[in-house]
């Protein structure tokens, strides 16, 4: 039942669950399995159905969600339209060039402008900017940048932005790091150099997204000069709403646009990203794989390279429980809060965020929220290492029950070292940021027990 259920084979997982629902010692589990597959499916009528009689509390709660999805599906084409149509009128309202561009699919480079200080970039569909420090400027940018920025844009739809990046860039002396001023990036932070410069993206039109939390920790930042935060406004991630896609980053280097643009402008050698074990050496935050030979990773480094920039993963080595023990020791915990719906002090204690970053740290969080109840019965799970290490420090292993097998080993080598992800940062930033690293946390011990991490048999 376990392995059908782990490996997300629903119907043969309820089969085996119906066999044990009279066994008064694995009901509860049968039940839990029966539910959670119905819920995972999205066949809320036959959840709701099959728990007609059933009165433990998880149950309970999965019915009553079932029934509250069952009927908002009933209007699931009228909401669907009028989250485009909000969509639209957003998109709308953005402001335009005064001097209209040109869209051009073959010179990446020909598709910005500059009025001010705002750059805009030219996209088939529209315009989107960026509002620069008052003396950038763009015809100072190196065409390579203005290439690589177009292609983290736009490559998942534009295939011609895939194209050769002019020659000519020598890279710079400064490192820089796309900063979120949540747990990893600052933890990104830390242990990089004191010169680094941060760049923070800002959304700049009103959403879910509250900057208030990161507000308060860049504002500590520059106020003390301990680090340099620049933030740019930009409203790119309006790109992929044109491709019925939410509000977010069209790819996972989109965060960093406002520092390609600014690369020659502060003479930037590379551009850092705070991804943790989680996203580097486990596939979803659940499988071992060789990050380092990954297609992922081989090809943007070497993208990067050909614009000048060295590509930056400082924290590599370390999982997000890292990050929570590196930032719990720094003089910044105080000022830092990964929820982004936050009030500027603390976070809002039912979103995922607030589960598995605030509460490790003795943050305040309902694990019957929602979202959260959303996320820990997703199977595979989302971020599994780290959310069965944080279930586990929390002593709430019992919100996973059909997950209880991974609880038997030791945890503990989830706050270490993963010493071979030391071998993925450039020779020029990696003494500096590996000496940094063990002054916070230890090695893991070999063999490395994260290599035999497969938590759903895929």
């Amino acid at each position: 039942m376990r392995r059908a259920y782990n490996a997300g084979r629903w119907d043969a997982a309820r089969t085996h669950a119906s066999h044990l629902l009279l066994r008064p010692s694995e009901q509860t589990l049968a039940r839990s399995v029966i539910v959670r597959s119905y819920w995972n499916e999205g066949r809320f009528q036959e959840l709701v159905d099959s728990t007609e009689d059933w009165h433990d509390e998880l149950s309970h709660s999965y019915r009553e969600q079932a029934i509250d999805r069952l009927k908002v599906t009933g209007g699931a084409k009228k909401l669907t339209m009028m989250k485009e149509e909000k969509l639209q009128r957003l998109r709308d309202e953005q402001p335009k060039p005064k001097v209209p561009i040109q869209w051009s699919a073959e010179h990446m480079d020909a598709n910005y402008s500059q009025e001010g200080s705002r750059v805009w970039f030219r996209y088939p569909e529209g315009y989107v900017f960026w509002d620069m420090p008052s003396d950038y400027e763009l015809q100072s940018t190196h065409p390579a940048l203005l290439c690589l920025t177009a292609e983290v844009l736009l490559s998942p739809w534009i295939s011609s932005s895939k194209g050769p990046l002019p020659k000519g860039r020598t890279q710079g002396e400064r490192a820089s790091l796309s900063f979120s001023a949540g747990t990893d990036s600052t933890a990104a932070a830390a242990v990089m150099d004191d010169s680094t410069l941060l760049g923070y993206h800002r959304r700049s039109f009103n959403s879910m997204l509250d900057h208030r939390n990161a507000e308060r920790l860049i504002n500590h930042l520059n106020s003390t000069g301990e680090r340099e935060v620049l933030s740019i406004s930009s409203n790119h991630e309006l790109i992929r709403t044109n491709h019925g896609k939410p509000v977010g980053f069209s790819t996972d280097f989109a965060c960093a646009s406002h520092l390609l643009l600014l690369a020659d402008h502060f003479d930037l050698g590379a551009i850092g990203f705070g991804m943790p074990i989680d996203n580097t050496y486990l596939w979803k935050g659940r499988k071992f794989r060789k990050f380092e030979e990954t297609q992922y990773y081989t090809y943007w480094t070497k993208r990067f390279a050909q614009a000048g920039l060295d590509l930056l993963f400082p924290i590599a080595s370390i999982s997000e429980a890292g990050a929570l023990m590196i930032v719990k020791q720094s003089s910044w915990l105080e000022h830092l809060n990964s929820c982004m719906r936050g009030d500027g002090i603390n976070g809002c204690g039912r979103c995922w965020k607030c589960f598995h970053k605030n509460g490790p740290l003795g943050r305040p969080f309902d694990i019957t929220s929602s979202e959260i109840q959303t996320f820990l019965n997703k199977r595979p799970m989302p971020t599994a290492t780290h959310a069965l290490w944080a279930l586990h420090i929390m002593n709430q292993e019992g919100q996973v029950p059909d997950l209880s097998h991974l609880f038997t080993s030791d945890l503990s080598w989830w706050t270490q070292v993963y010493p071979p992800a030391y071998n993925l940062l450039p020779d020029r930033w990696r003494t500096s940021i590996r000496n940094s690293i063990s002054e916070f946390l230890k090695d893991m011990e070999f063999p490395h027990y994260l290599e035999k991490i497969n938590h759903f048999d895929e």
